[in-house]
């Protein structure tokens, strides 16, 4: 029986209201707390460093369950950490040299230092926990539907920067424009406003994205059945172009063939076909278990 989980609509309303309101937490920064525009485009640096945490701890929690588990994490891990890592530190520095100064943070106190000052203010404190709040509110709705691991670690390395580039080509564009017409606050609300707007779009599209996994794995119907029994109709799989054959599905589903290629579309980020190949070999494998169930009254001999 398939394992029952909230609907999809209900994790969009709750998970929509929530990216809404933590949206909202600069603009009571500009009203309340009077941010510039240098508070605004540091804070949503800094939601690209975290991020860039739950990427990695995204690409780690997963199934290990064959080599291949641990290679392709192995190498991507440290590679994405340290690019990615070096990434941020350039585009905060960036930011640092380029609006600092205007704000009195001062371009020579170095990164470090701007990162302590933040952390000691209160109202920043506070928006970044907002921000971490609702990342691992995502990923734990992620898993409690999908699983661990469900995407691919490729996926999971290039979505972060797909996210980057143009959003904070816009917000650096739009800070300079700030910073030469002297900080009106209309000029940083619509900023706000392009950052949840941009936030909204990739929300949508990746909630759209689990919507069509939801519709790929929720039961085995006759009509996927039948296209997985098209391409597995015996126990025979494919490996490095040879076939091998197998004396039933229950040892083809616990031959380390089978658990490499599992491992393989783990990395791919095959998990919806991958669920949808399991929930069919566990049914070809019920049924090999019936037909070896003796029936009622037939007679064991000993050593039959």
């Amino acid at each position: 029986m398939a394992t029952q989980h909230s609907p999809p609509e209900h994790r969009s309303h709750v998970a929509f209201f929530l990216l809404l309101a933590l949206n909202a937490v600069p603009l009571i920064g500009v009203f309340a707390w009077n941010w510039q525009s240098f508070d605004l485009i540091l804070l949503y640096w800094m939601e690209n460093v975290i991020i860039g945490v739950f990427t990695l701890a995204r690409m780690i929690v997963r199934p290990y369950e064959h080599p291949i588990d641990f290679l392709f994490p192995g190498f991507l891990v440290p590679f994405f950490g340290l690019h990615y890592g070096m990434f941020c530190f350039g585009h905060g520095t960036f930011i640092l040299a380029m609006f600092g100064t205007a704000q009195g943070a001062g371009a020579d106190e170095g990164l470090l230092a701007l990162a302590l000052n933040v952390l000691g203010s209160l109202p920043m404190l506070l928006a970044i926990a907002a921000l971490t709040l609702l990342q691992l509110f995502d990923w734990l709705q992620d898993v409690r539907e999908r699983g661990f691991g469900a995407d691919g670690i490729k996926e999971l390395m290039v979505k972060p920067y797909r996210r980057i580039i143009v959003l904070h080509l816009t917000i650096i564009a739009g800070g300079f424009a700030l910073t030469a017409l002297d900080e009106p606050t209309v000029g940083l609300v619509i900023l706000v406003l392009v950052k949840t707007g941009s936030d909204v779009w990739h929300w949508r599209k990746e909630h759209g994205a689990a919507a069509a996994f939801e519709e790929k794995v929720p039961t085995l119907t006759a009509e996927r059945l039948a296209a997985v029994a098209a391409e597995y109709p015996e126990p025979v799989l494919t490996v490095n172009g040879k076939e091998k054959r197998f004396a039933s599905f229950q040892e083809m589903k616990a031959s380390r063939e089978f658990h490499m290629a599992q491992a393989v579309m783990r990395f791919a980020g095959a998990s919806a076909e991958l669920k949808l190949l399991t929930a069919y070999l566990d049914q070809r494998i019920a049924d090999e278990l019936l037909k070896r169930k003796p029936e009622a009254g037939d007679v064991v001999r000993p050593g039959s």
